[in-house]
């Protein structure tokens, strides 16, 4: 036995049985912990002190806000810088934008014999960042461009580039963006021109064949059957006069002595001076009745029915003295006049009648178009207001690329001054990394834990008795007493120097491990 036996009372408690336990694990495999803690330890300090020394240059480039009046010229930008440039970053940070940048700067001349352009450009973009800081919208901007590489003017030389790049990048995207709203805003206007050339002809077809039934032709139709039914109201009281007038001189000529029909010939022929004054004589009658003795052509009627008597009178005396047996012409109850105004009042009235059914059909067109225009209004609305709406957004697609234009040329006027290099990148002149520090520290945590790690596992490979505990549960009684192990001086000494030797042994091959390591990490 190699420990004094121990009685167990009831003042033991299991917790301190453990921790005595535990204790007593780490003075027994103390040797394994801490020769596996220094092997780790110096391995991988070894490992950290060999690692080269990383180099980090930093380009700032300053994102000015747009300075055109955006009342007069809008922009084509969004609120926020953060979306496109982030675009512009990811295309930035492309292999296929870095590889000419690899063969351009010359990037890892020692690896290019052993690693593909592909590779190198994957390499460069891991050791690439791109950092925004956007306060908002038409506020001021920062985009921060590092480089990470193993020499100082290499990366500062890298992170310029990448920042220019980057600048061109952008401005490229803008511009492709500017022209894809343009090409956009042109397909637009032109479809919507073709359409609002179609609703425009359809229209002016249906117009040119439905002239007549327009809205602008409501006031001509109105004006037009206003007047027409003026005539008809006129013609209509002048048939009614013509009517009256008929109705009065037929009631006049009821009233007058019976004449003699002066055109049928008696059976002994009269003097022609002698008829005529017959004539004129009928004719005096029926004026007298009807315009009275005062009227001017009843007046120059007497007189030449005077001079013909004057006349008549001398042939009388110079002829024969008539037969008083001879035939008169015969009495009839007649009035030449009359008849023959009577007879004008009946072509009037005919005429009139003509006129007035030619009136109420031409009434009837106008009043016709008047009702069909309210149709011909809800045919032609759709058209119309699909016209209208084309109209205005046509109007608002010129607008649009007049100002997409105007906004597209003040921006790539002020592309330069929008992006600016505010600090472009130097050497570094202390290295970035590694934290040697705190990585041998780490390494030194993480060689404790497998240390402890493998004392556990010896512990319990082990077999061996080792308290007395464990010879009472295998034995099934109590010990009485134990002897304690007794080493001598000389024991002692060796045990010593073995642990010594056991150490430098131990480092030295953690040294060689981490130097190997190293060889293939770096």
């Amino acid at each position: 036995m190699h420990e004094q036996p121990v009685l167990i009372n009831s003042r033991d408690t299991a917790p301190n049985v453990q921790t005595r336990e535990y204790l007593g694990l780490v003075r027994r495999r103390k040797s394994w912990i801490i020769l596996i803690c220094l092997g780790i330890s110096v391995c991988i300090a070894v490992v950290v002190l060999r690692l080269p020394n990383v180099y980090r240059a930093e380009t700032t480039i300053v994102v000015h806000p747009q300075k055109a009046n955006e009342n007069l010229v809008p922009t084509t930008a969004g609120e926020s810088i953060s979306y496109p440039l982030s675009a512009a970053s990811r295309e930035v940070k492309s292999p296929t934008q870095l590889a000419p940048l690899v063969d351009e700067l010359k990037m890892y001349p020692e690896l290019r014999s052993k690693v593909s352009t592909q590779g190198l450009a994957l390499r460069m973009q891991s050791a690439t960042a791109i950092e925004f800081q956007d306060p908002g919208y038409q506020r001021l901007g920062l985009i921060l461009i590092a480089f990470t590489d193993l020499d100082a003017h290499q990366a500062a030389r890298a992170a310029n580039r990448i920042a220019s790049l980057f600048i061109e990048r952008n401005i490229k995207a803008r511009e492709q963006e500017i022209f894809r709203t343009s090409q956009f805003l042109e397909t637009e206007l032109g479809e919507t021109k073709q359409q609002l050339e179609a609703k425009q002809d359809t229209l002016q077809d249906i117009k040119s064949r439905s002239i007549t039934d327009l809205p602008e032709s409501k006031q001509y139709h109105l004006q037009a059957v206003n007047a027409l039914r003026d005539h008809l109201r006129i013609s209509q009281e002048r048939v009614g006069h013509d009517r009256q007038t008929k109705v009065d001189l037929q009631s006049a000529a009821g009233k007058v002595a019976p004449t003699a029909d002066l055109h049928v010939q008696s059976s002994v022929p009269n003097s022609p001076s002698q008829v005529r004054l017959q004539q004129l004589e009928a004719q005096m009658k029926n004026m007298l009745v009807r315009y009275g003795p005062n009227y001017l052509d009843v007046r120059k009627l007497r007189n030449e029915i005077n001079q013909l008597k004057v006349k008549v009178e001398s042939e009388r005396s110079v002829g024969d003295t008539p037969d008083p047996q001879v035939d008169t012409p015969a009495l009839q109850k007649r009035n030449a006049v009359a008849e023959a105004e009577v007879s004008k009042l009946d072509r009037d009235i005919e005429d009139q009648l003509k006129a007035q059914a030619k009136l109420q059909r031409q009434i009837q067109y106008h009043v016709g178009k008047l009702q069909q225009m309210a149709v011909f209004e809800e045919q032609t609305a759709e058209l119309t207001r699909d016209y209208d709406s084309l109209r205005i957004r046509y109007s608002q697609l010129q607008e649009k690329k007049l100002s997409a234009r105007m906004a597209g040329e003040q921006e790539m006027q002020s592309a330069g001054e929008r992006f600016k290099i505010l600090d472009a990148g130097v050497p570094p002149e202390r290295p970035c990394g590694p934290k040697r520090t705190i990585m041998i520290i780490g390494g030194a945590l993480i060689g404790l834990l497998c240390g402890i790690g493998g004392a556990f596992l010896v512990e319990i490979s082990d077999g061996s008795v080792r308290h007395d505990r464990e010879a009472a549960q295998i034995f099934g009684k109590a010990v009485l007493a134990g002897i304690p192990k007794i080493t001598s001086s000389r024991e002692r000494a060796w045990a010593r120097w073995r642990m010594a030797s056991l150490t430098a042994g131990t480092a030295a091959v953690a040294s060689a491990f981490g130097f190997v390591i190293s060889k293939l990490v770096v």
